[in-house]
């Protein structure tokens, strides 16, 4: 498949990045594997983050967006 180069940047839109992928999800998924960390949240991790007033979020499943550009 080809790809593009799309600019990937930080939410407030300063620290703009090109990224070379097929579609934005996998250029944006790029860019925060690089900036996030997760595991498996052991019984000291809760007990210490909701203590300090973290509250649990869910995440919502969602198909990878349809990539308007790709038609162009």
């Amino acid at each position: 498949m080809p790809t593009r180069v799309y600019v990937v940047a930080d939410a407030d839109g300063k620290n703009e990045r090109l990224i070379r992928a097929t579609y934005r999800h996998m250029a944006e998924r790029h860019v925060a594997r690089k900036m996030f960390r997760s595991r498996i949240a052991s019984k000291d991790d809760l007990e210490r983050l909701i203590l300090s007033g973290v509250k649990p979020e869910a995440a919502i499943e969602i198909e990878p967006p349809l990539d308007d550009e790709r038609e162009a």
